[in-house]
């Protein structure tokens, strides 16, 4: 498969097919010194397609300091960090609130493999803000550490 493809398959990782965020009142916390981001990884599914073995899930990004956070960037690096695929991104994050992404998916040809995911961004005071999950994948099994 040439690389073009592979790089549009990863691509699909960044797609936001349904987005939805929790309905509960977001809390504002201006006297906070910087937001509190964090990636939840789950609900992992797996199939085979297009010769390589995908693994859907579901991203939560949790922000809990009561600043808000918009996310512009994103990377997915799979076969071990050897192929990336960045995409430009507007993921705004709320102040202690939920922004919940079904419908990801992260694909590879290999059977074992260490994924990444990275976002990067700023909060509502102008801080960088930067996530960075690994995902280790062994045939079927999706694990983040």
């Amino acid at each position: 498969m040439k690389q073009g493809a592979v790089m549009l398959l990863a691509f699909a990782a960044f797609a936001v097919l349904g987005c939805e965020e929790e309905t509960s009142a977001p809390v504002a916390n201006p006297a906070a010194e910087k937001a509190v981001l964090t990636l939840e990884l789950t609900d992992f599914t797996y199939s085979f397609r297009d010769g390589r073995h995908a693994y859907g899930h579901k991203r939560r990004f949790i922000e809990s300091a009561g600043l808000g956070v918009v996310l512009n960037k994103g990377r997915v690096c799979v076969h071990n960090g050897e192929e990336c695929a960045e995409a430009l991104v507007k993921y705004r994050i709320d102040p202690s609130s939920v922004l919940e992404q079904k419908d990801h998916y992260i694909a590879t040809k290999q059977v074992t493999d260490s994924i990444t995911v990275d976002y990067w961004g700023k909060d509502d005071k102008g801080l960088d803000i930067r996530l960075h999950k690994v995902i280790r994948v062994d045939n079927k099994t999706a694990t983040v550490e």
